[in-house]
């Protein structure tokens, strides 16, 4: 019985080494079948994990892989990006730059990549793959580049344009901003489009190669905005008199004072012999007081500070008594002046010009720069020759202030 026992567990046994063994056999064999089931499938089809720059292209078939990546190129030529020229920015694509994505060459790329891999490394890829990552490169015409390169240069290069204020035909005073001047540099310009393009930064904003001069910029000319007073007189257009009154008007049209800054007629208008002034009468530029007159008013309905006047011998027909100044020049040096203060927080802005025969003087500044007030004059006569004037000031049409100015005393008409 004993030696029975033996013999039927020696059998058993054989029979479990015999299931285990088939068993290994069909395992090996339905991993291996696996395997190369896989490997077959990965022949023509992409690793999962595989992408394209940011686009995903795992597990597609060849033939839908080359779809995909005639779909991705056309979509990144196509993108719109802004070239920055100066002050300008043009919109624009890779495309019209030239530039093109060789999409062949990238999906070669990928199946040369994964076909040449070891046995090992397409089992791991196969089962468990890691990213994948191909990068998209561009392909430059450079033909096509330098003909857009050229177009932007003749487009936006220009000269420098310094800031101005420009009259509309109803002497509208606006101020316009002057601008640098701009010169593209074409060469330095392609090859750095082509670095930073091919260099695939996140950006979709490239600065072009120039060189720049700046203009001055006065920030505060930008808040002149408004006529914040004007006065006018009459004359005779058609005698050498009012020669000299447009040549004085001329001399003064323009001119701008910063907050604080006086005005001084005799600046800009003396000495009344320079060019454009002609005899009348006694002397040469004989008559352009009236012009200061007209300014020296002008800054009273402004609200400016008196610094300097003096009044004529006689008096004068274009104004009332007492609102008149008078200027002259001598061969001395010596002269006579008129001179106001700005004493607004903001530039003024002197527009003076003629319309047949009468003459304008224009103070432009910004809307605030009366704080809401008002002004008007008043002369009164206390004598036959003698006048006592005033600047009375108004806010929110109420008066606030009656403000001495002067007293004049004329002498009688010489004849």
């Amino acid at each position: 019985m004993k030696f029975k026992n033996n013999k039927v567990s020696r059998i058993n046994i054989s029979g479990i080494v015999a299931i285990i063994i088939m068993t290994i056999i069909l395992l090996i064999g339905s991993c291996s079948y696996i395997i190369i089931k896989k490997l077959n499938y990965y022949n023509k089809t992409t690793f999962g994990n595989t992408y394209i720059e940011d686009n995903y292209v795992g597990n597609l078939k060849y033939d839908k892989l080359e779809k995909k990546i005639d779909s991705i190129s056309n979509e990144l030529v196509n993108t719109k990006i802004v070239l920055e020229f100066g002050d300008n920015k043009i919109e624009t694509t890779y495309k019209d730059l030239g530039f093109t994505v060789e999409n062949s060459e990238l999906l070669n790329q990928i199946k040369s990549k994964q076909e040449n891999m070891s046995i090992i490394k397409k089992i791991k890829y196969s089962f468990r793959p890691s990213k994948k990552e191909y990068k998209i490169k561009l392909k430059t015409d450079e033909n096509i580049l330098n003909e857009y390169i050229n177009n932007v240069k003749n487009t936006y290069d220009r000269g420098k344009v310094e800031e101005r204020f420009d009259i509309d035909e109803n002497r509208n005073v606006k101020y316009v901003e002057g601008k640098s001047s701009l010169s593209l540099d074409a060469q330095k310009t392609k090859e750095k489009l082509i670095e930073e393009i091919n260099s695939r930064k996140e950006t979709k904003n490239y600065k072009l190669v120039y060189q720049e001069e700046q203009v001055e910029v006065h920030e505060n000319y930008k808040y002149i905005d408004t006529k914040v007073s004007s006065f006018t007189t009459e004359f005779n257009p058609y005698i050498s008199r009012g020669t000299n009154l447009r040549t004085g008007l001329s001399y003064i049209d323009g001119v701008i004072l910063e907050p604080g800054e006086v005005f001084s007629f005799y600046k800009y208008a003396g000495p009344y012999n320079k060019k454009g002034y002609v005899f009348y009468y006694e002397f040469v530029g004989n008559g352009v007081c009236q012009i200061a007159t007209t300014t020296y008013n002008a800054a009273l309905l402004g609200g400016l500070e008196i610094v300097e006047r003096y009044q004529h011998a006689e008096m004068v027909p274009y104004v009332a008594g007492g609102l008149d100044a008078t200027v002259a020049s001598y061969s001395s040096g010596w002269y006579v002046d008129m001179k106001f203060k700005n004493t607004y927080k903001y530039p003024i802005y002197i527009s003076a010009y003629a319309t047949g025969g009468i003459a304008h003087v224009d103070f432009w500044s910004n809307s605030n720069a009366k704080e809401g007030k008002t002004y008007e004059t008043e002369s009164v006569k206390v004598s036959s020759l003698g006048y006592k004037s005033y600047l009375h000031v108004y806010q929110d049409g109420q008066e606030i202030e009656k403000r001495f100015l002067a007293n004049s005393w004329y002498r009688p008409k010489q004849n």
